[in-house]
C-alpha cells in the first residue's frame, strides 16, 4: 500500500516543503528583528557586523554610494595613478568611495600607489574569479590568464551594481567636475563613454564592422548609472563572433572592439575629447580632436604611461595644476585605510587622524618592541605602528581587508575574538592599543580579566573612547569611564587627549 501512495505524498510533500521554508525564514527573520530591537546601539552593531560579515559579497560591493575606481596593471605608469586617486579625493572628498583594481601588483607596491590618497580607498586586487563569464570566454579563444592584457579592465563587471559607477584607465586624471557630475551622483544620468578623435578601422580589430565610428568611442572612461550592465552584450558579441583562436589581450585590438560595440547597446552619450584630452607623449601639444573649445577640460588621458614616460604629465605636476606629494607622513600615507561610512562592515568608520597621532606619539617609544592592537578594522593602525618601528600583532573578528593591505608589513593578523584572543594566548606586548567598537561595562570588565597579563613590566596600555557615552547615540557605552574610574591603586590612568572620545592611557604604578 505504502507503495501506491508514496509519489502521492513526495507530490504533497514538495508543493508544501517551500511555503513552509518560506514562512520558517519570515519567523527567524522576525524574532531576530525583535531580539536586536532590544539591543544597545552597539551591541546591535556589533551583532550585525557579525551576521554581514557571514556574506559571500565583499563588503565594498555592498554599499549604493557613487564609485569610482581605476584599473592597474604592471606597467610604468604608477606615478600617474597615484597622482590620479591623489586628485580625486582631493576634488570630491567623501562625497563619492573609490577603489583601485589591480592586476600583478605587489602589496608594497599597491600601498606605495595609494600613499597620497585623502579619503578611503578600496584596493581590490582581481583575479580570474572577478569576472568567471568573461574568463570562460577568453579561455574558450584559447587565451591564457596572462595574456587577458587589456581586458582585465572589466573584472568585475561592476564594483558597485546598485550604484553610479566611473571605470577608468589608470593613467587618466580627474582635475574638475564635468557639468553632469551631480545628476551621476544622484543616479539619474544615462551611460557616458569617452572619445578618441583618431579612430579608424584597425581601432577596433575585427569588430570594427559593428561600430558606430562617428561617435569615434573609446573605453577609456565609462560613466554608469545604477543598474546598468553589459556582459550579457559582450557574451552575445563573442558567441556570434568567436575571438581569433590563441587570441592575446596584451596586444590585440578586439578587446576595444568588443566592449564599444557593447557599450554602443546602451546608447552611450560621447564624453567629447575636447572635455578629457589625450597627452600623447612626444605630441607637441594635447590632443583636443577637431573642436576648438579649451576651456571644458575636466581630465587628460596620458596616453601610454604604461610603457614610457609621459613629459605632459610632468609638466602639469611642475605647474601644480595636478597634485603632488614628497613626503607623506606615516600618518597620511595610510589614510587610504581609514574607514569611511561602512562600506568595509557596519561600523566602519575608522579614528580620527588627530587620535591617531596620539596612539602614535605614545606607542613610538616602545618600538622595536612588540605591539598588540584589538580592534584592526582595514588595519590603518597596524600599518602605522609598523612604520614607527613595532612588531604588531592585529585582532579583530573579522579580516575586513587587512590581511592583504598589510601584506608583508611586519604585521600578524589575526581573526578572533579580542577575549577568546586574550584568554587563549600566553605572549605579553610593550603596548597594547585599543579601539573597538562594543564598549560596554559587560565588554571591559571580560577584557580587563586578560589584559593585565598580556602587558609586560613597564608598558602601556592605550584606550580610545573614553568618554564615548558622552555622545549621546552612544550614550550605553560607559565600559572604559568605569575601568577607568574602578582601576586599583596598582595602576594609574593619564588622559592623553580630550578631543571626542578621548584617548587614555594605563601604565602600573
Amino acid at each position: 500500500m505504502w507503495r501506491q501512495i508514496r509519489p502521492y505524498v513526495a507530490f504533497f510533500w514538495r508543493v508544501i516543503k517551500y511555503p513552509l521554508r518560506v514562512t520558517r525564514r519570515k519567523v527567524l527573520a522576525s524574532e531576530t528583528a525583535r531580539k536586536i530591537r532590544n539591543y544597545k546601539r552597539a551591541k546591535r552593531v556589533a551583532f550585525l557586523d557579525r551576521v554581514l560579515s557571514t556574506s559571500h559579497i565583499r563588503a565594498f560591493q555592498r554599499g549604493n554610494r557613487p564609485v569610482i575606481r581605476w584599473i592597474k596593471g604592471d606597467g610604468l605608469d604608477d606615478e600617474v595613478t597615484r597622482v590620479a586617486i591623489a586628485q580625486a579625493t582631493r576634488l570630491f572628498g567623501d562625497e563619492v568611495d573609490y577603489c583601485l583594481i589591480t592586476q600583478g601588483i605587489t602589496p608594497e607596491r599597491a600601498r606605495d600607489i595609494l600613499a597620497w590618497a585623502d579619503q578611503s580607498v578600496e584596493w581590490w586586487p582581481i583575479t580570474e574569479s572577478d569576472n568567471p563569464q568573461l574568463a570562460q570566454l577568453l579561455k574558450q579563444a584559447g587565451c591564457p590568464k596572462e595574456d587577458f592584457g587589456f581586458w582585465w579592465k572589466w573584472f568585475p563587471e561592476r564594483v558597485r551594481e546598485n550604484a553610479p559607477e566611473w571605470i577608468l584607465d589608470g593613467d587618466m586624471v580627474i582635475t574638475g567636475r564635468p557639468v553632469w557630475f551631480d545628476d551621476w551622483k544622484a543616479g539619474k544620468d544615462q551611460v557616458r563613454m569617452s572619445q578618441e578623435e583618431t579612430t579608424d578601422e584597425t581601432s577596433y580589430g575585427e569588430y570594427s564592422s559593428d561600430i558606430n565610428h562617428e561617435l569615434k568611442l573609446y573605453s577609456g572612461l565609462i560613466s554608469l548609472p545604477p543598474k546598468a550592465t553589459y556582459m550579457q552584450y559582450v557574451s552575445e558579441i563573442l558567441k556570434s563572433q568567436p575571438l581569433n583562436r590563441f587570441h592575446n589581450g596584451r596586444i590585440n585590438r578586439s578587446e576595444q572592439g568588443v566592449m564599444v560595440t557593447a557599450f554602443q547597446k546602451l546608447n552611450p552619450l560621447p564624453i567629447p575629447l575636447h572635455e578629457f584630452p589625450f597627452a600623447f607623449p612626444g605630441a607637441t601639444s594635447f590632443d583636443f580632436g577637431l573642436s576648438t573649445i579649451r576651456n571644458k577640460v575636466w581630465g587628460y588621458h596620458f596616453a601610454r604611461s604604461f610603457v614610457v614616460r609621459n613629459e605632459h604629465f610632468d609638466a602639469l605636476v611642475d605647474n601644480g595644476e595636478i597634485f603632488s606629494e614628497a613626503n607623506p607622513t606615516s600618518i597620511s600615507k595610510y589614510q587610504w585605510l581609514s574607514g569611511g561610512s561602512g562600506q568595509w562592515g557596519i561600523p566602519g568608520w575608522g579614528m580620527k587622524n588627530t587620535l591617531l597621532g596620539v596612539f602614535l606619539e605614545h606607542a613610538k617609544p616602545y618600538a622595536p618592541g612588540n605591539a598588540l592592537e584589538l580592534g584592526t578594522s582595514r588595519g590603518r593602525m597596524a600599518a602605522v605602528l609598523a612604520d614607527a618601528g613595532l612588531t604588531v600583532t592585529t585582532v579583530d573578528h573579522q579580516d575586513r581587508g587587512a590581511a592583504l593591505n598589510l601584506k608583508d608589513l611586519n604585521v600578524s593578523v589575526v581573526v578572533d575574538e579580542a577575549i577568546n584572543f586574550l584568554a587563549t594566548n600566553s605572549e605579553m606586548f610593550d603596548v597594547i592599543c585599543i579601539d573597538i567598537h562594543e564598549n560596554s561595562i559587560e565588554t571591559w570588565n571580560k577584557l580587563w580579566k586578560h589584559l593585565p597579563a598580556r602587558l609586560k613590566v613597564g608598558g602601556a596600555i592605550i584606550i580610545n573612547n573614553l568618554y564615548l557615552a558622552e555622545l549621546e547615540i552612544w550614550h550605553h557605552d560607559k565600559g572604559v569611564a568605569h575601568l577607568v574610574e574602578h582601576l586599583d591603586s596598582s595602576w594609574k590612568s593619564e588622559v592623553l587627549s580630550l578631543d571626542s572620545p578621548a584617548v587614555v592611557k594605563l601604565t602600573r604604578s
